[in-house]
């Protein structure tokens, strides 16, 4: 659990162990059933070291942050859509958001989510599979192409009614342990990205195809805070059925104030949605 991001990357194991790390504490229990079976007090003692390990490493992240519940605050949701992205987009709508982002939008359901929002969220910018619906007037487009030579992220400029805000939205290429190069490739771009953009504030947020314990995510987390989840447990969001076990999308800032961000279940997804609330701070 502690050294994972040291083990080579051999046949995608780097990739598998990375991401399902948090979930090396369901060991925890197995060495408990073994150490009442055996009896013995030093296996129980033993077993501190590893739990403290899981502890210090996963446990802060676990435990529900305190919800953000405030009227200045921007609320972004993101997901990574299915055939029925207009009913994703109302759900969204529906909860709050100022801005919401969906991702792998097909053919048609860029003009549909459109016209579903062109009332409540008339401004709207996209790109490829990718696209932004906002409350608030949105200018300075640019496609991103993040190294892989077509357009599967973007960046624009959000004037909310606290000042002007960098919004990214992403959508990695797809990880699989023998094939994750090009997503490796967009997460590095990213990064360079966010680490020349001087705007004092910034929020990502979209489908990276990584968690945050992807030793190929590290150069997006080196540039931004990931938002506080305020569910018990990690904020995972695929797949919805049986159940999560990945935590693959992601809202993250820099230069806000406080911030919470709940799951959400929209559409016909095999994703959760996001939903998170920043207050913006500064000007």
């Amino acid at each position: 659990m502690a050294f994972h991001q040291l083990i080579p990357d051999v046949a995608g194991l780097g990739l598998v162990i990375d991401n399902l790390a948090p979930w090396l504490g369901l060991g925890l229990a197995l060495l408990l059933i073994l150490a009442i079976g055996s009896g013995g007090r030093g296996t129980f003692i033993t077993l501190l070291v590893p739990a403290l390990v899981w502890g210090v490493l996963f446990g802060p992240a676990a435990l529900p942050a305190k919800a953000v519940d405030s009227p200045e605050a921007l609320h972004v949701a993101t997901q990574n859509v299915h055939q029925d992205a207009v009913q994703s987009a109302k759900t969204l709508a529906d909860s709050g958001a100022d801005v919401i982002t969906l991702q792998e939008l097909g053919s048609g359901q860029i003009e549909q989510v459109t016209k579903a929002l062109k009332k409540s969220h008339p401004h709207f910018y996209s790109v490829s599979t990718v696209g932004v619906w906002s409350k608030y007037p949105l200018s300075n487009p640019q496609p991103l192409d993040l190294g892989l030579g077509w357009n599967r992220a973007l960046r624009i400029d959000i004037a909310t009614t606290a000042g002007p805000v960098r919004f990214y939205s992403v959508h990695a290429a797809s990880a699989r342990p023998m094939a994750h190069g090009e997503r490796d490739t967009m997460l590095e771009a990213l990064g360079s990205y966010l680490a020349n953009d001087g705007s004092a504030r910034i929020i990502a947020a979209g489908d990276f195809n990584a968690s945050n314990t992807d030793r190929h995510f590290a150069p997006v987390a080196r540039q931004l805070d990931q938002v506080p989840y305020t569910g018990w447990g990690l904020p995972m969001t695929w797949p919805r059925t049986p159940f999560p076990m990945l935590s693959i999308d992601n809202v993250l800032t820099r230069g806000a104030g406080e911030a919470s961000m709940e799951r959400i279940a929209a559409g016909d997804s095999d994703h959760y949605a996001l939903r998170a609330s920043v207050l913006l701070a500064g000007g």
